[in-house]
């Protein structure tokens, strides 16, 4: 009886840590509102979790432009009517 009530603890202890322990990116392997949307759907619940404890990086596609002063400007939709290139961004 002892070892089932050291083992009810441990596996509670684990999973508050999986809430509240930040990873790499300053964020815990999981939060209550992602769990809460995904809930239904392991393969989302845990991709997003695996990500932030591996450090993969996540891309961002981004359009970029010089506007009429030459300038570059930066945005995920290029205003009609410019020359837009396209350019990706890595966010750790």
């Amino acid at each position: 009886m002892r070892y089932l009530l050291i083992l009810i603890v441990l596996i509670m202890a684990v999973g508050t840590a999986m809430f509240t322990v930040p990873m790499q990116n300053g964020k815990p392997l999981l939060d209550w509102q992602h769990v809460e949307e995904n809930w239904q759907d392991p393969d989302k619940l845990i991709d997003e979790g695996v990500d932030g404890l591996v450090g993969k990086t996540q891309e961002t596609t981004l359009y970029r432009w010089r506007d009429p002063r030459g300038n570059w400007q930066y945005g995920q939709i290029p205003p009609p009517g410019v020359d837009a290139e396209e350019t990706t961004i890595k966010a750790r």
